[in-house]
């Protein structure tokens, strides 16, 4: 009966201490997961091509449970990296969306005129956008399917004077040096199409 008893007793205790220690693992994680580091985040929107001088971010504390290492702590200096791809306001700063090296990206702002009918009607600046062409009778002889110019392309302004009247409207996009040509052959030769990207 003795003997009963102990073992009784040594299992309430075991019973407990393994209580106990679920608990205690259970306020350690919700400790770790609660706590908050300093993160890099987008003052305003980041185009590929532009140099970091700092001013163009801001350190925000975000919760270590949200947290992914792909993500640039709040500790390391920026000031001189160069935007790889686009990164929009408010949005915490990737890893591989930032080089040291400034000679990797060359990006060129390219003023554009297009139709009011063949972009949203509701586009702004800073939002990014697939550009399209799409051959026109009046400019070429030969009309092949719709082509895919650029893709991701930043809007850095755009002024929609001439929307009421159906015409033209003029906007400036951020593209890579190397494929400016492209994208002007494509203005002469067809009308210039400008999807917008969500998310």
């Amino acid at each position: 009966m003795t003997t009963y008893k102990k073992r009784s007793k040594i299992r309430l205790i075991t019973a407990a201490t393994l209580i106990c220690a679920s608990f205690l693992s259970a306020y350690i994680l919700s400790s770790v997961a609660n706590r908050s580091v300093l993160m890099w985040s987008a003052k305003s929107a980041l185009i590929p091509g532009k140099n970091l001088s700092g001013k163009e971010l801001v350190q925000v504390k975000v919760s270590l449970s949200s947290l992914s290492p792909s993500y640039i702590s709040g500790r390391v200096n920026l000031s001189g990296f160069r935007v790889l791809r686009n990164v929009r306001a408010g949005e915490l700063i990737p890893a591989d969306a930032l080089t040291s090296n400034v000679d990797s990206l060359e990006i060129v702002a390219v003023p554009l005129s297009v139709q009011s009918a063949d972009l949203p009607s509701d586009l702004q600046m800073g939002e990014i956008v697939n550009i399209y062409h799409v051959g026109d009778s009046r400019l070429a002889k030969e009309i092949g399917p719709p082509e895919l110019i650029l893709s991701s392309v930043y809007v850095i302004a755009l002024n929609r004077q001439g929307e009421n009247l159906g015409g033209q409207l003029a906007l400036t996009v951020a593209v890579p040096a190397e494929n400016v040509l492209t994208l002007l052959d494509a203005t002469a030769s067809g009308r210039i199409v400008l999807v917008r990207i969500h998310g």
